[in-house]
């Protein structure tokens, strides 16, 4: 009996952390479907190779999420294991069944409870206020909020002496047709934010531009374009304590 007790604990366990880290992976701003499917692949060690796990690994805190599901997924793998083992590996015949029916009801029970919506809107809920309260969660990705898996690119590159774009008013490139914008003009060792659609474009300046890759090549031609680096928003943050005011 205690071993069936100790499998159908493990089993809801697992359900509930599986749900607390799609929440804190939704927090970090991956849509709810997805974060939910990431969170159980990494529970499970599934170890799926798509774009959207790309995601996770290029940010600092999803892989600290995902690392934390995979050895706690490892440890309920054991702990359910163990449980079903020991419930059914029983010296007297009758008991292993009476287990077995025991494993079967009660599994049915928690598919029962776990498919309550209100329950788990509530389970959402209180799991998103705690970890966006302890860990600021919901600071996104600097890759996310501009979309640079997405055909965008935020670029610096030299103006080529050749380029269509060269004495020509930014105005004139039309370059919000193109969802395009020059952020940035380097030229003689000054540097010129967001430009005006005046300013002009000459050979030698250094551009930092953010748009769609292809209307960037297009609009300027550029030679040795070099999509900039960019530092993610948090640094593992620290947990807060308790009590602390956001």
């Amino acid at each position: 009996m205690t071993a069936v007790a100790v499998l159908l604990v493990s089993i809801a366990i697992s359900f509930v952390v599986v749900r607390i880290g799609a929440v804190a992976l939704e927090l970090t701003g991956i849509p709810w479907d997805q974060a939910k499917f990431q969170a159980l692949s990494a529970f499970t060690n599934a170890g799926f190779t798509t774009r959207e796990s790309e995601e996770i690994t290029r940010h600092p805190m999803r892989r600290r999420i995902a690392s934390v599901m995979i050895v706690l997924g490892n440890a309920g793998l054991v702990a359910v294991i163990g449980g079903f083992a020991g419930s059914l590996f029983n010296p007297q015949a009758g008991q292993s069944l009476i287990n077995l029916a025991l494993i079967v009801g009660g599994l049915g029970a928690l598919i029962v409870v776990a498919r309550q919506r209100w329950l788990g809107l509530r389970l959402r809920r209180a799991a998103k206020n705690w970890l966006d309260r302890r860990y600021r969660l919901s600071e996104w990705s600097p890759h996310d909020l501009l979309h640079l898996e997405e055909g965008f690119a935020l670029t610096r590159f030299s103006v080529p002496s050749d380029s269509p774009a060269i004495g020509r008013r930014l105005s004139e490139l039309r370059l919000k047709d193109h969802v395009v914008q020059v952020l940035a003009i380097e030229r003689g060792g000054a540097f010129h934010p967001v430009p005006r659609g005046e300013d002009r474009c000459e050979s030698g300046d250094r551009l930092v531009v953010f748009g769609r890759a292809e209307a960037i090549e297009h609009l300027f031609e550029p030679e040795e374009v070099a999509s900039l680096e960019l530092v993610e928003t948090s640094k593992e943050p620290e947990p807060q304590e308790s009590g602390s005011a956001r």
